[in-house]
């Protein structure tokens, strides 16, 4: 199959973010047996432009837009018109303008001259609005629903305004751009049948295209239990994302006071990317905060039980499948579960609320063997279902069917 894969970050299997890592092993597991192209764009986070020079380095027909910030400059400043005149004036919310460079258009059209494909592959709909090579199928991998929600009022502060006003704004266009993006498509793919569902809800004439398979990642070597320090607990994330952030804010105030109670000894390490200052302000005591670690992986061999105690979000949690897959005993709610449970019941301990939670954790810490038990049978499920050649093969059923469909 030639595929085009259409990112909007380079994959990176030692990236910062859930997106970069899915993607590297989305990308390895297709270039198995398929004809892959990739085309994204390098930005200004750290590592994006050292990742792309390894793709090209590994023989991948890769291309790459240049979406860094300018220096100072004529330049830079044409940038800025052009994104907040797209902005202000268009219908697209604030990811997607971001997302979208031309450079990226630019080389689209090129390959579409240049190359014949099989099938149009898109990651997330913040990269739904690039004009595709007419007449190839495609599908668009939706990475989170975002569903409407009540106008929130202004804060108190008048100095809050501008940044409230921007994001109710944004906000309010993005459910809008997402139904107009799936409808471009031949197949929409969601992580998890909650999503899926809301797709199927929010946009009723692309129900017959929604398909769930939760993604993958390029197994971790599985975590000595030598190296396990008693009593310690893990939680991990990219707290710019707003559904890390009230999980570390939830289990600090409400959780971890619970354990404390049985098991004194207890101490919670919170780890991620840019945490605010909300974040972190929780450590002292027995809470860590430690920010932007070069390497989770150390954090989760140590760690007795890894918890992610998430309300909110869509999508699917890669910190919970990425300590399935090292072996780890992992703790988490039925939403941190979502994606997961398309291959049945998986090998987690699930809680619904604070005190269930705070009672699951405590029962995990005292034992040994459970940990162990629960860890093993994660191990095995990582490997049967999330591994890049099991992810590949659902990858390319769907995208059979797209091609097949023959929907113009």
């Amino acid at each position: 199959m030639r595929i085009l894969l259409v990112t909007p970050v380079p994959p990176d299997r030692g990236g910062s973010g859930a997106i970069p890592v899915l993607l590297h092993a989305q990308v390895e597991g297709l270039r198995a047996a398929n004809d892959v192209t990739l085309l994204s764009a390098v930005g200004d986070e750290p590592g994006e432009a050292a990742a792309a020079e390894v793709l090209r380095a590994s023989g991948l027909d890769a291309h790459f837009a240049d979406r860094r910030v300018p220096g100072r400059g004529v330049r830079r400043w044409r940038r800025r018109a052009r994104m907040a005149g797209a902005w202000a004036f268009g219908p697209r919310p604030w990811r997607s303008i971001w997302f979208a460079d031309p450079g990226v258009q630019t080389i689209l059209e090129r390959l579409a001259v240049e190359r014949e494909f099989d099938v149009v592959a898109v990651e997330d709909s913040a990269m739904g609005s690039y004009r595709l090579p007419a007449g190839v199928p495609s599908v668009l991998t939706e990475h989170e629903v975002l569903r409407p929600r009540a106008f929130r009022p202004p804060p108190a502060g008048p100095r809050a305004w501008p940044g409230w006003a921007f994001e109710e704004r944004d906000w309010h266009k993005r459910p809008r751009f997402q139904r107009a993006a799936w409808r471009r498509f031949d197949r929409v793919l969601a992580f998890g049948r909650r999503d899926a569902t809301a797709i199927a809800e929010l946009a009723p004439e692309v129900a017959d295209r929604v398909r769930v398979s939760s993604f993958g990642l390029e197994l971790p070597a599985a975590a000595d239990p030598s190296r396990e320090r008693p009593e310690s607990l893990l939680f991990t994330g990219n707290f710019s994302h707003a559904p890390n952030r009230d999980a570390a804010l939830w289990l600090a105030a409400e959780i971890m006071p619970a354990v404390l109670a049985r098991r004194p000894g207890a101490r919670l390490t919170i780890a991620g990317s840019n945490p605010p200052a909300e974040v972190l302000e929780l450590a002292g005591g027995p809470v860590e905060v430690r920010a932007d670690v070069p390497a989770i992986e150390p954090l989760i061999e140590e760690a007795s039980v890894i918890v992610a105690p998430v309300r909110t979000g869509g999508g699917m949690r890669m910190k919970v499948l990425q300590a399935l897959a090292a072996g780890k005993a992992v703790l988490t709610t039925p939403r941190g579960a979502e994606g997961l449970d398309c291959f049945g019941e998986p090998p987690l301990e699930i809680a619904v609320d604070a005190g269930a939670f705070a009672e699951a954790t405590v029962a995990l810490l005292e034992s040994l063997g459970a940990r162990a038990e629960l860890g093993a049978r994660g191990r095995v499920f990582a490997e049967r279902h999330c591994s890049p050649p099991a992810w590949a093969a659902r990858l390319e059923s769907i995208y059979a069917e797209a091609i097949a469909s023959g929907r113009p």
